[in-house]
C-alpha cells in the first residue's frame, strides 16, 4: 500500500486516470487482438490466389493487408506505453507530459478511425477487385468491421474521460511544483525545460524504434522469404540494425543519463548521434520515395513515422542544448533535495490538502 500511496498519493484523479487508463488499454488490446486475427484470416485466403495473373489493384490490396498486421502490432504496443507515461507522469506530477499525452490520446484515437478506414476500402479500389474479395473470401470478408468499430467507440469514450481527467491533474500539479522547485521563477523555468526533455526522450523512444521495427519486419517477413539473394538483405539488415537501433538506444541512454547526472560529455554525445539519425532519416526518405513499388502498402506509415522522428529531433536538439547551458546551476540540488524528503516521509502529501492551502495555481508552463 505504501507503493500505491508513493506513486498515485491521496488525490481521486490520480487513482482515476489510472483506472481509466488501463480499463482503455485492456479493451483496446482485446478489440485490436480480435481485428488482427480477422485481417490475418483475410490475409491467408489473399496468399492463397495467384496474385501474379491479376491485376494491379488485388495486388496492392495483398501488400496493405500484410503491412496491416505490423501496425496492429504497434498500436497494441502505443496502449503499453500510455500506460507507462500516465504512471510516470503521476509520479512526476508532470504537467506537460499529461499534455503530451492528451495528444498522444487523440492521435490514437485518429489512427482507429483510420485503420477502419483502412479496412474498409481495402478491396473497393474497383468494381472487378471488390467482386473478387466477395468470391474468394467470402465471410471473412469486413468480419472485422464490426471490432473496428467498437474500438473507435472505445477510443473516444476514453479520450473524453482521459482529457478531463488530465485538466483536473494540471490544476492540482501545479502546487506541487511550487512545493518542490520554491518560487524562483529562474528554477522553475529549469525545471520545466527538464521535463520537457525528459518528456521528448520517452516519446523518442517510442517512435525511434517504432520505425526500426516497421523496417525490420518488412525486411524479415515480406523481403526475406521472395529473396533470391539473400545477402543484400542481410547488409540491409545489419545496416538498419546498427544505423537505426543501436544508434537510437545509445543516443537516448546517453541523453537520459547526461541529463539526470549532469554530464556535458553525455549531452554532446546525443546531439552528435542525433545528426547521425537526422541524415539516416532523411536517407531513408529518399530510398522509399524513389522504390514506391517495393514500400507497397507501407509506404505511407514509414514515411509519417520518418517525418515524426524527424521533427522530435529537431525539438530534442535545441531543448538539449537549453538543459544543457543549465548544468551545474542547482537543479538537481532542487529535485535530490525534494525526492529524499518525500521518501523519508514514506508518502506524498494529499494534493487535495495541498491545494487548498492556496487559491492559486503555481505552474511552470
Amino acid at each position: 500500500m505504501w507503493i500505491v500511496s508513493r506513486v498515485f498519493g491521496e488525490s481521486r484523479w490520480t487513482r482515476t486516470i489510472f483506472c481509466v487508463i488501463i480499463i482503455q488499454a485492456i479493451l483496446a488490446t482485446i478489440f485490436e487482438a480480435v481485428i488482427f486475427a480477422y485481417h490475418a484470416n483475410e490475409l491467408n485466403h489473399i496468399a492463397d490466389l495467384n496474385t501474379t495473373s491479376m491485376d494491379d489493384t488485388i495486388t496492392a490490396a495483398y501488400a496493405n493487408a500484410r503491412s496491416l498486421l505490423v501496425y496492429f502490432i504497434i498500436y497494441i504496443l502505443a496502449q503499453v506505453f500510455t500506460v507507462i507515461l500516465v504512471v510516470d507522469a503521476i509520479y512526476q506530477k508532470n504537467t506537460i507530459q499529461l499534455i503530451a499525452l492528451v495528444a498522444f490520446e487523440l492521435g490514437m484515437t485518429a489512427y482507429s478511425i483510420i485503420q477502419y478506414h483502412q479496412s474498409a476500402t481495402l478491396f473497393t479500389n474497383s468494381d472487378a477487385t471488390k467482386d473478387v474479395a466477395a468470391t474468394y473470401l467470402g465471410s471473412a470478408f469486413t468480419l472485422s468491421k464490426w471490432a473496428e468499430i467498437t474500438q473507435i467507440c472505445v477510443m473516444i469514450i476514453s479520450t473524453i474521460v482521459f482529457v478531463f481527467i488530465a485538466y483536473k491533474l494540471y490544476l492540482e500539479f501545479g502546487w506541487h511544483i511550487y512545493k518542490k522547485i520554491g518560487a524562483d521563477l529562474a528554477m522553475r523555468d529549469r525545471y520545466k525545460m527538464y521535463q520537457i526533455f525528459m518528456m521528448l526522450l520517452k516519446f523518442d523512444f517510442f517512435f525511434f524504434l517504432g520505425f526500426s521495427v516497421q523496417y525490420l519486419a518488412l525486411l524479415i517477413v515480406a523481403w526475406w522469404p521472395d529473396a533470391t539473394d539473400k545477402t543484400d538483405i542481410i547488409k540491409e539488415l545489419i545496416e538498419h540494425i546498427i544505423l537505426s537501433c543501436v544508434i537510437s538506444v545509445t543516443m537516448l541512454i546517453s541523453a537520459y543519463w547526461g541529463l539526470r547526472r549532469e554530464r556535458k560529455v553525455h549531452m554532446y554525445i546525443f546531439l552528435i548521434l542525433c545528426l547521425a539519425s537526422m541524415a539516416y532519416y532523411i536517407y531513408m526518405l529518399v530510398v522509399i520515395s524513389q522504390n514506391p513499388d517495393r514500400f507497397l502498402g507501407s509506404k505511407v506509415f514509414l514515411t509519417f513515422f520518418l517525418c515524426v522522428d524527424m521533427v522530435l529531433i529537431l525539438v530534442s536538439v535545441p531543448i538539449g542544448i537549453i538543459c544543457l547551458r543549465n548544468f551545474n546551476l542547482g537543479l538537481m540540488n532542487h529535485i535530490s533535495h525534494a525526492t529524499a524528503s518525500a521518501t523519508s516521509a514514506h508518502s506524498m502529501a494529499p494534493l487535495g490538502i495541498e491545494k487548498s492551502n492556496s487559491n492559486r495555481r503555481w505552474s511552470i508552463e
